[in-house]
């Protein structure tokens, strides 16, 4: 075993402008929608200036990346959550903030097998136990890179990340489906409702 430093990877946050989010722009998701994998409040993302992403250079998200909740809630109780975005879910171009980590090995297959091995008794209370203890309960890059995991090469490793990887897309996929569904319904519906739109001769 060896420790997530020893790995090739990326860990960084996003940001957001001084005077905070605006009415529309570019989506920023928050740590209040790293939850779980394929979970997505789109009414609580926020948005930045077009000309502010463009000058970003951490917090992109390319997809397959492994998201982890990096602060927040009550003091003295830190709960992890871990979450992945991609194939166009929520959106096709977004950022995190600056209280999301995304953790990056360059390996989707290796990411995938990340998001449950930290959620394993091990990983899990190490976050819960460091992100605890700090006033404003949340974990920092040392804490993530301290941890002990199996490494990418691992032969049982590589045969979980060639299974698991097809799950994750049919998943990801699905729910880039059901957001544009969604859209579409929220479009349809009042149009429906207010009789604008005439389905009656359609014969079901």
């Amino acid at each position: 075993m060896l420790q997530i430093a020893d790995i090739p990877h990326i860990l960084e946050t996003g940001r957001r402008p001084k005077g905070g989010a605006v009415a529309e722009g570019i989506p920023s998701v928050g740590a209040e929608n790293v939850k779980t994998l394929g979970l997505v409040n789109l009414a609580s993302v926020k948005f930045i200036p077009k000309e502010f992403a463009e000058k970003m250079k951490t917090g992109a998200v390319n997809g397959y990346e492994l998201m982890l909740y990096k602060d927040g809630g009550k003091p003295g109780t830190f709960i992890p959550h871990f979450s992945m975005f991609g194939e166009g879910f929520p959106y096709e171009n977004f950022f995190i903030n600056e209280h999301v980590f995304k953790l990056d090995f360059y390996n989707r297959g290796y990411n995938e097998f990340m998001y449950f091995y930290l959620q394993t008794n091990y990983p899990y209370y190490w976050l819960s136990n460091n992100g605890g203890k700090a006033a404003v309960p949340g974990i920092n890059q040392q804490d993530v890179n301290s941890i002990w995991t199996f490494a990418p090469e691992n032969p049982k490793v590589k045969e979980f990340c060639d299974w698991v990887h097809p799950l994750f897309k049919c998943i990801l996929t699905n729910c880039a489906k059901n957001v544009k569904l969604a859209a579409l319904r929220d479009l349809l519906l009042p149009k429906l409702m207010s009789g604008e739109l005439d389905v009656s001769a359609i014969d079901l």
